[in-house]
């Protein structure tokens, strides 16, 4: 089976992010399995940057096709490479390349990794012509409310050597410092708890004025170190102790859980979106609007006793890797199944 997976959001190692990582890992997992995966994507420019309208690239293990317009060249990309499906994922404006995927005559799924309606650019409807996958519960019985469709679960999978660090620290680990992270509570809690160490890592599209301001704060509380992007997360977990992960915004999964868990990291999380789930035992969730003095009790309680909670956390993530085979072979019997009622449907 030859997979295209489209969206018009930029891939690795252009931009760093849940939706990059999990389409590499996939893609991955599934030349393994015998298939063959393929990608379309975006291209990030710097302003007044240009670039070849397209270029393919092998780096990854896998062709990755980066255009400007990757709507537009959707039917040429998809004949040229015999795609057997394609898999339009989460993007900018998500209708219109369904629609362009469905105008190629091609069998068409899309894979759902957000509840953000406002990159729709129009209306998803129930269409025996789609098959809709959504990347955990919560997101697909978001979208079964919101719009009536019916998505097959296939939670994003984890590579455990490139999360897996020799050891782990002290420091209380907080990723991606934007206001829809809950880098507030962030801030709150290391004036609240200056006795505890916290690190800090950047995502990799911070502004400059937003980076500059955060890390003058930091400096002013003293007990935040502050880290740019990085691209092996080892890094980050080998100095930590806990996970900390106050989004404010709906986490439709939160694979940084799983990757810190795999750790023996414990997880103090907010209990938006697929978060609760995910943390489990291994940790715990709070309100994101609940007073500061109650995420400092909980994360304090967290911090004390992570050596405890270690075992459960690490049972959480090796059993959400353990699941790779049965992920990946469930995707792949449903997009048979699709290819099978599209040519019956011909």
């Amino acid at each position: 089976m030859r997979i295209l997976f489209v969206s018009n959001y930029p891939h690795l190692p252009e931009i760093h992010g849940g939706l990059q990582t999990t389409t590499h890992d996939l893609c991955l997992t599934i030349k393994t399995m015998g298939g063959e995966a393929s990608v379309l994507c975006g291209q990030s420019l710097d302003a007044g940057a240009t670039a070849p309208p397209l270029r393919t690239d092998y780096d990854l293990g896998y062709p990755v096709t980066r255009a400007a317009d990757p709507e537009e060249l959707l039917p040429e990309i998809a004949s040229n490479w015999r795609a057997d499906v394609i898999v339009v994922q989460t993007g900018t404006s998500l209708l219109p390349m369904v629609i362009r995927s469905l105008s190629t005559g091609r069998p068409t799924a899309v894979y759902l990794h957000n509840v953000e309606t406002h990159q729709l650019a129009g209306t998803l409807v129930a269409d025996p012509a789609l098959r809709y996958f959504a990347n955990s519960d919560f997101t697909a019985q978001r979208w079964h409310s919101l719009s009536n469709i019916d998505c097959c679960v296939i939670p994003p999978i984890v590579d455990p050597a490139q999360y897996l660090a020799d050891g782990t620290g002290e420091q209380v680990l907080f990723v991606n410092p934007t206001p829809i992270k809950g880098v507030e509570i962030m801030f709150a809690l290391a004036a609240a708890c200056p006795e505890l160490p916290f690190l800090v890592y950047e995502s990799w599209n911070l502004a400059p004025t937003w980076r500059e301001y955060c890390r003058a704060r930091a400096r002013s509380l003293g007990n935040i170190h502050w880290c740019p992007p990085t691209s092996d997360m080892r890094e980050a977990y080998s100095q930590a102790k806990v996970l900390l992960m106050p989004s404010i915004w709906e986490e439709s999964f939160g694979r940084t859980v799983i990757e810190a868990q795999l750790n023996g990291l414990p997880v103090l999380a907010s209990n938006r979106g697929a978060l609760p789930a995910l943390v489990g035992n291994g940790g715990m969730t709070l309100d994101p609007h609940a007073p500061i003095a109650d995420w400092a009790q909980a994360l304090r309680e967290i911090y004390t006793t992570a050596a405890q909670r270690s075992h459960q956390a690490r049972q959480l993530g090796v059993s959400h890797v353990a699941a790779t085979p049965l992920i990946v072979g469930q995707l792949l019997t449903e997009l048979a199944l699709h290819i099978c009622a599209a040519q019956a449907r011909q």
